[in-house]
C-alpha cells in the first residue's frame, strides 16, 4: 500500500504543479501564434538629421543639421517579424538654398535578427532590428518618398518599456537623401511576449512514465495483497490490521500553493486533507505540518514567514476537519530549492508522527 500511495503522491505532485504554474516542457526556439491584439507597441523619439549629399552650393554639412521627431505604432506578428507606421513630425531640410519644412508617414517592415538567429527570449536586454519601407511626404514638396531604411537597437528596461536608438537614411521627393539618428522610448501595450509551444512529445513521454510507474506500483500492491491474504489464514486479524494502518498513516500528503500565496488553492486539496484527517482521528495520531517556500524568489526572512503562513493555513483546514489542535505540529522551513522547477517547492507536507 505504501509503495502505491507514494507513487500516487509523486504523480499528483507533478500534475498539480504543472496545472497551478503552467510550467511544462516546451519546444526550443518555438512559440505559439499570438492574437491580433497582442504585442502592439507605441514609440516616441527625437534626434537630428543631416544631408550628406546633394547640398546646395555653399552649404556646409553641419549647416544641414536639423531636428527630427518620430511617432511610431506597430505590432510584432512573430518574434522575428513586425510592421510599423512611423510619422516624421515637422522636420526641416536645410540642404537646399532655402529651408524646407515637411511631414512624412512611412510603412516599414522590421526584422528582429537577434530573435531570428539566437532564439526568442522575452527577458533579453538587447535586440538588433533592421527595417525597410517607403512612405508619403507633405510640405514644401509633396509625394511618395521612394525609400527609408534603418537599424533599430532596443534595450529592455522592463516588460513594458524599452529604450531605442534608431539610425536611419531616407530619400525625399526632391531626391535629397537625409541620414540621422533618434533616441526614444517604446511602450509595449499591455506588455509583450510570446508563449512557448508545448513539447507534446515530451509531455506524452512524461505521462507515459507516470502511467508506467503507477502500473508498477499497482502490480506490487496486488502482490502484497496476495501475501496478506495468505497471512490472514495463519495470523490474527489484529496483526494484519495494525500493519495496514501504519502503512497508510506513513504516506505523506502534499498541498501546493500559487506564487506568493498562503491560500489553499482548491477544494480538491481539502478533500485530500479530509482523508488524512479521518485516519489521524481514528488512530489518535499526531500530524506534522511543514511549510516551504521557493528560495528562487524573495528574501530569506520573507520566505520563512511565507512558509509558516502556508503551514498555518493547512493546519486550520485540518482543525476544521476535526483534528485536535494539540495533535498538530506546525513548522516553517523557509525557502528551499529541493525540487526543480522552482514552483514545486511552494508546498506544505503533512505526515503522521
Amino acid at each position: 500500500m505504501k509503495k502505491f500511495l507514494m507513487a500516487l503522491v509523486v504523480a499528483g505532485l507533478s500534475v498539480s504543479a504543472m496545472a497551478q504554474t503552467e510550467e511544462y516542457p516546451v519546444r526550443k526556439h518555438s512559440v505559439e501564434t499570438n492574437s491580433f491584439w497582442s504585442n502592439w507597441f507605441l514609440s516616441l523619439g527625437g534626434g537630428v538629421q543631416v544631408a550628406p549629399f546633394d547640398r546646395a552650393e555653399g552649404v556646409e554639412l553641419f549647416e544641414t543639421l536639423t531636428p527630427n521627431f518620430t511617432v511610431s505604432l506597430g505590432k510584432w506578428f512573430t518574434p522575428g517579424l513586425g510592421l510599423r507606421l512611423q510619422s516624421h513630425l515637422p522636420f526641416y531640410d536645410n540642404a537646399a538654398d532655402e529651408q524646407q519644412k515637411g511631414y512624412a508617414l512611412y510603412g516599414e517592415t522590421m526584422f528582429n535578427l537577434t530573435n531570428m538567429f539566437c532564439g526568442y527570449k522575452q527577458t533579453r536586454v538587447y535586440n538588433a532590428i533592421p527595417y525597410v519601407g517607403s512612405g508619403y511626404m507633405w510640405g514644401t514638396a509633396e509625394g511618395w518618398t521612394p525609400w527609408v531604411a534603418g537599424f533599430l537597437s532596443t534595450f529592455r528596461l522592463s516588460n513594458s518599456w524599452s529604450l531605442d536608438l534608431d539610425i536611419f537614411a531616407k530619400q525625399y521627393v526632391n531626391k535629397n537623401i537625409q541620414m540621422g539618428a533618434a533616441l526614444g522610448l517604446t511602450w509595449n501595450i499591455g506588455g509583450r511576449g510570446f508563449d512557448a509551444s508545448p513539447d507534446m512529445a515530451a509531455l506524452a513521454a512524461i505521462h507515459a512514465a507516470q502511467l508506467a510507474s503507477l502500473n508498477q506500483a499497482l502490480a506490487a500492491e496486488q502482490d502484497e495483497n496476495k501475501d496478506l491474504k495468505e497471512q490472514l489464514a495463519k495470523k490474527p486479524k489484529e496483526v494484519v490490521k495494525e500493519k495496514v494502518v501504519k502503512e497508510v498513516l506513513a504516506a505523506p500528503q502534499s498541498v501546493f500553493f500559487a506564487f506568493n500565496s498562503a491560500k489553499v488553492a482548491s477544494k480538491k486539496e481539502i478533500l485530500n486533507l479530509e482523508s488524512l484527517a479521518n485516519m489521524a482521528k481514528n488512530n489518535g495520531a499526531k500530524l506534522k505540518v511543514t511549510g516551504y517556500a521557493d528560495s528562487a524568489t524573495g528574501s530569506a526572512a520573507y520566505n520563512q514567514q511565507l512558509s509558516e503562513r502556508r503551514a498555518q493555513a493547512v493546519a486550520k483546514e485540518l482543525v476544521k476537519l476535526g483534528v485536535a489542535e494539540e495533535n498538530i505540529v506546525v513548522e516553517g522551513k523557509g525557502g528551499v530549492a529541493e525540487v526543480n522547477p522552482a514552483s514545486y517547492n511552494r508546498r506544505v507536507i503533512i505526515e503522521a508522527l
